[in-house]
């Protein structure tokens, strides 16, 4: 998300000479319960599983996974429409096919439950002034894909057009084929997009399978010591799963094995490696001090709900900030104490920990993140609904607040939007019929 220039700021901008303007490393998302927090969240993750699985994935007759808006008629059969700007370092330009810092590319795609109507990208480059380059545009006629290319994208783009399904996206299918530009973005979706939408923490063997080949191991327990919660150290231990593990992972593979064989997927799935993977996996504890010992060791699924949270979240951001990828959250508050939020944002909104430029955003109650210098007023967006139910955005940018100090305050007394319009709840527990009454306007 963008941002403009304010006298007051300190933190973090990253510029994007391209378009002249520069944008924010975090944003933190407000909003009420049911606003649309989580949604904006879910379609981040949307836009990323379409462009990633909807070739390889996929089979013809299968549908695209899409959430259309379901409060009025009209929008349960509208196409769902995804577009993003973004800007990716030391790509390969489509005419020179050299290296050009910082490309800025806009792609996007309409979609039904059916098919991808359209679908565009397009380049923006700056000489004297700012202008755009047509890469490619598709549209749907008689259910039969018709792209039309334009002279700065090089490659195989009409034999991989054939190839592409009515229910796939030319990005997807270009890059299952190769093409020497189109993998290098289909790539930044797959490594550089990252969406947590789990409640629940990451279980102790995903984490021991992540941490094990973990270039940020030191990095992580860096930060795991500063955070005060015990712990002192990583520990891996070898161990074979289960007989009933085995056989159930034995059954899986073959179960996908015959899928990808019927749907004419490539059906090269190494299934005694999955089986391999099972007889060796590892386990993760944590070392901790102990008043009795030198140390005392706790398996991960021993430690505390905020702990195995903090964990979960610190292995995606690690990798964002080494990468500069975006990390996108939802209800980043979950189980941490604000202390450890907060100082979970800093890492994104300081430059020492931050080179790269990735980016942050999250969706949040935290009302203490609003005071204190940490995030700016264009880092701080509402999530409000009108009264056809249809989410809308606002920075704070947009509203009028004489001071700092106002931010805090005004949010909980409604004057940002973006919270529920009741103080408290009224029932009446002996009452025969339970009467839900309406809220004070």
């Amino acid at each position: 998300m963008s941002s403009k220039t304010y006298g007051y700021r300190a933190a973090l901008v990253i510029p994007v000479p391209t378009l002249n303007e520069q944008v924010v490393p975090v944003v933190a998302v407000y909003g009420a319960n049911a606003a649309g927090k989580s949604n904006l969240i879910d379609a981040l993750d949307d836009f990323r599983r379409a462009i990633v699985g909807s070739h390889r994935g996929s089979v013809a007759t299968d549908e695209i996974h899409r959430s259309p808006f379901l409060l009025d008629d009209i929008g349960r059969t509208r196409p769902t429409r995804f577009d993003c700007t973004f800007t990716l370092e030391g790509m390969k330009t489509p005419e020179e096919g050299g290296y050009f810092h910082g490309s800025v590319y806009e792609y996007g795609f309409e979609c039904t439950d059916k098919e991808f109507q359209k679908e565009w990208l397009n380049r923006v480059v700056r000489g004297e002034r700012k202008s755009t380059h047509i890469l490619f545009e598709r549209e749907i006629k008689d259910g039969q894909v018709h792209l039309n290319f334009g002279s700065k994208l090089r490659g195989e783009n009409r034999t991989i057009a054939s190839l592409t399904r009515p229910n796939s996206l030319f990005l997807s299918a270009a890059a299952q084929n190769n093409h020497p530009l189109l993998t290098d973005l289909y790539r930044f979706f797959l490594e550089n997009w990252q969406v947590s939408l789990s409640e629940e923490s990451m279980n102790s063997q995903v984490v021991a399978a992540h941490l094990s080949n973990y270039k940020h191991v030191p990095h992580l327990l860096q930060l795991v010591r500063q955070a005060d919660i015990g712990i002192r150290g990583i520990d891996f231990e070898d161990f074979a799963g289960s007989k009933k593990d085995l056989d159930f992972a034995r059954d899986l593979a073959g179960l996908v094995s015959k899928h990808l064989k019927r749907s004419d997927e490539d059906s090269s799935l190494d299934t005694s490696k999955m089986i391999e993977e099972m007889r060796h996996q590892k386990r993760i504890r944590f070392v901790h001090s102990a008043a009795s010992s030198n140390k005392a060791d706790l398996d991960y699924e021993l430690e505390s709900k905020g702990t195995r949270t903090f964990v979960s979240l610190l292995i995606p951001a690690l990798e964002a900030l080494s990468r500069g990828s975006l990390l996108a959250i939802d209800e980043l508050d979950t189980s941490l104490h604000p202390s450890l939020v907060r100082a979970f944002v800093s890492l994104f909104n300081k430059k020492i920990s931050n080179p790269h430029g990735a980016q942050l955003v999250f969706s949040t109650h935290d009302v203490a993140l609003l005071s204190g210098n940490l995030l700016h007023q264009d880092q701080i967006w509402m999530a409000d609904k009108n009264l056809e139910g249809v989410s809308r955005f606002t920075p704070l940018t947009e509203f009028k607040l004489r001071s700092r100090e106002d931010i805090e305050r005004a949010y909980r007394y409604g004057r940002l939007g973006g919270v529920p319009t009741g103080d408290d709840f009224q029932l009446d527990i002996d009452d025969d019929e339970l009467v839900v009454p309406s809220w004070p306007a």
